[in-house]
């Protein structure tokens, strides 16, 4: 194993940061996730969650919650209580607002439980802890959890929630680093400032868990920062010759865990300004080849006028960093 990343701040332009404003403010903002795909997800795993985002998250930033059963976000200290709810709390359960879930949990039935800050785009930077299991008649469930939080979050805060992570779910797979998220009311006009966005800057990532999440039991997405790959997956796919390669690319950290194995590209998330043509360039590409044809493709095209007016603009995105990517052709840059 090589060494872990180190805490660096991060220096990002002013073109990636600044976004256009709609009438209630941004319709984008620049974030930092950590996604990871549980296999499956029991009652005490969903618990667990809960108490390692507390780890995470100042305590004054944990303030509302939704569950399938609300309308609305509720606010934590003045609750909206299911029925299941009130007897969990009669019964002194830790985070009783959260029953209803677990009743899914039991049932295996889909679910979507959120903690989150409250503070909108136009407020900066949010912290904010989704589980959701998706169900399909043909395919069942397929489980998410998702991370996000402001940018001067410490870096080695996100490989320690990955690491953390990785050593105590059997998953398929997970991904940390930057990301742009959108308002869903806005999304096309968001994504047309996001496509001018990603262009220049290959090392972010976007909010598409709507069209991917129900494909990571056998795809990965593209090369992040972190990229977590299950035991299990590697090996039912033969990945694992070529991932053990990996740790002879320089500066591309191996961290192995319980359940998976964690590839640091760099010592801390990187845009990967191609107006700059960063030399990180060289681990994403070392990193998307060893995932040897197992890249998330085939999702639809994106929104925006951007990906809607290119026909492939959308699998190109997803497949920038293989050798000879159409993505850097367009760019002038291949």
């Amino acid at each position: 194993m090589t060494s872990n990343p180190q805490d660096h701040g991060l220096h990002l332009p002013a073109a990636l940061t600044t976004f256009a404003a709609g009438g209630f403010g941004p319709i984008n903002r620049l974030l930092l996730q950590v996604v990871f795909y549980p296999k499956s997800l029991t009652v005490q795993e969903f618990d667990w969650l809960l108490g390692l985002y507390q780890t995470v998250c100042p305590p004054d930033r944990i303030t509302r919650f939704k569950i399938d059963e609300l309308l609305d976000w509720s606010d934590l200290h003045d609750p909206v209580l299911t029925r299941s709810a009130r007897d969990a709390a009669a019964a002194g359960r830790r985070w009783p607002q959260f029953e209803a879930a677990r009743n899914r949990i039991r049932d295996g039935r889909a679910l979507d439980a959120q903690l989150w800050d409250g503070r909108t785009m136009a407020e900066g930077g949010t912290f904010n802890l989704r589980v959701c299991a998706l169900k399909y008649r043909d395919t069942g469930l397929h489980w998410f959890v998702r991370f996000l939080f402001p940018l001067d979050f410490p870096a080695n805060g996100l490989v320690h929630v990955l690491q953390t992570l990785a050593d105590n779910i059997v998953h398929h797979s997970g991904h940390a680093g930057l990301m742009i998220s959108f308002l869903p009311d806005e999304k096309d006009a968001a994504f047309t400032e996001i496509y001018a966005k990603v262009r220049r800057f290959w090392g972010v990532d976007l909010d598409i868990l709507d069209l991917s999440a129900t494909r990571m039991h056998a795809a990965l997405q593209p090369p992040c920062w972190l990229n977590a790959i299950g035991h299990g997956f590697a090996a039912q796919f033969g990945l694992t010759a070529s991932l053990n390669q990996l740790g002879k690319v320089p500066d591309i950290a191996v961290l192995d865990r319980r359940y998976g194995t964690i590839f640091a590209l760099g010592n801390h998330p990187s845009p990967l300004d191609r107006n700059r043509l960063p030399i990180e360039l060289s681990q994403y590409q070392a990193m998307a080849q060893a995932m040897d044809g197992l890249i998330l493709h085939d999702i639809g095209t994106l929104p925006g006028d951007g990906f809607e007016a290119n026909e492939t603009a959308t699998e190109d995105w997803l497949g920038r960093f293989a050798s000879g990517a159409a993505w850097a052709q367009l760019r002038g840059l291949s």
